[in-house]
């Protein structure tokens, strides 16, 4: 039993401390991270501000959320992301929560989710209601990343966000 635990610990740790390997040349993306290394590059000023990332997301779990949605701590809200390879990887790493947040119709999550999808400030109520209103679709679905793709597809304010 012992060992069951410290190999379930170890596994543990390597995938969640092994993230900011991933920061590379291009960034750590925003947040504290972002401002304590402000000036610095390369994959060492990247690696350094994605684990303060981390840990401030361990001790503040909302603070990396709130940084995305309202701007804040080097997070541009106004860039769309057009990666949907970024799209994808969000909603894998938040699919629980956004689950949980889906059914309710708000949350952190789903702001941030609205933010990674391009979805503008004036539409985001529409969208959140929307994956209220289709919630059983959506997460019934084999896909449902897709299915909330097809979704906004038939809706006349959230099919533009759909590419």
């Amino acid at each position: 039993m012992k060992r069951m635990v410290t190999i379930a610990t170890s596994l543990v740790l390597a995938t969640t401390l092994s993230s900011p390997l991933y920061a590379g040349e291009d960034g750590a993306g925003c947040g504290p991270g972002k401002i304590v290394m402000q000036g610095k590059s390369g994959k060492d000023a990247n690696t350094t501000a994605a684990l303060v990332n981390l840990v401030v997301s361990w001790v503040i779990p909302p603070v990396i959320p709130f940084a995305m949605t309202t701007g804040t701590l080097g997070c541009d809200v106004t860039q769309q992301v057009s990666n949907e390879h970024e799209k994808e990887t969000f909603f894998a790493k938040n699919e629980d929560n956004l689950t949980i947040e889906m059914a309710r119709g708000e949350g952190e999550h789903l702001q941030s989710f609205a933010s990674v999808m391009g979805i503008e400030n004036q539409d985001q109520e529409v969208f959140f209601s929307h994956l209220q209103d289709n919630y059983e679709n959506i997460v019934t679905s084999d896909n449902m990343l897709a299915s909330i793709d097809v979704s906004m597809t038939e809706h006349p304010a959230l099919v533009k966000y759909v590419q």
